[in-house]
């Protein structure tokens, strides 16, 4: 059996950080830090019964991700890899829109996306990309830091799909509830693999 422990940590800081008037949008989301309840949380991570046996640590290119896992991977004395499949999506062209439009279009349709955006189904694609080469990996239990929509677009793959009373979607793997419409300080989703097939999906925090 291999353990996959994908971690979405969403602690950001709110501090005011002045970066230099060429920097895109797409580089202030990746630099973006943690908060710090956000290190706090990283770091107990080293403290998770699940998560005692991990044997190697991806992140996703963001400061965030990468601060996340370190910890871990220093307790470890493992190296992190960063895999940029692991990013969260790109939003693309929002316009006049806020990010609210969109995730209410992209959670009713997989296929939605802005100009120069991802949808949920490519960003689905590049995630599964990584899975399959993680799968052909000899290690058991790995952690692996990535964000929201890409975490939720994977959850997507194997989980039932609905909506609740707010029309949020929501996300259940035999009729455990995974993604319940709402994203949460930290949260850690184990996949469970039997020779390359899913056989279980649980959340750990």
């Amino acid at each position: 059996m291999k353990h996959l422990y994908f971690v979405s940590n969403n602690l950001m800081t709110k501090l005011r950080v002045v970066y230099p008037k060429h920097t895109t949008f797409k580089q202030l989301r990746e630099q973006t830090v943690l908060s710090v309840e956000g290190e706090e949380k990283a770091k107990s991570l080293t403290h998770i019964k699940d998560l005692e046996n991990i044997q190697m640590v991806y992140s996703s290119s963001y400061f965030s991700a990468i601060n996340t896992g370190k910890y871990m991977a220093e307790e470890k004395n493992l190296d992190v890899i960063v895999d940029e499949r692991l990013n969260e999506r790109v939003v693309g062209d929002l316009g006049s829109n806020e990010f609210r439009y969109l995730k209410g279009m992209q959670e009713h349709d997989f296929n939605y996306k802005l100009e120069n955006g991802e949808s949920i189904y490519e960003v689905q694609k590049r995630m599964e990309d990584f899975l399959l080469d993680i799968l052909l990996s000899p290690e058991k239990d790995i952690l692996i830091v990535t964000h929201n929509i890409a975490l939720l677009s994977l959850m997507a793959k194997y989980c039932n799909k609905g909506y609740n009373l707010y029309d949020r979607l929501i996300l259940d793997y035999q009729e455990e509830v995974i993604f319940d419409g709402t994203f949460h300080p930290i949260d850690i989703i184990e996949f469970v693999f039997d020779e390359n097939k899913c056989v279980g999906i649980r959340r750990v925090m």
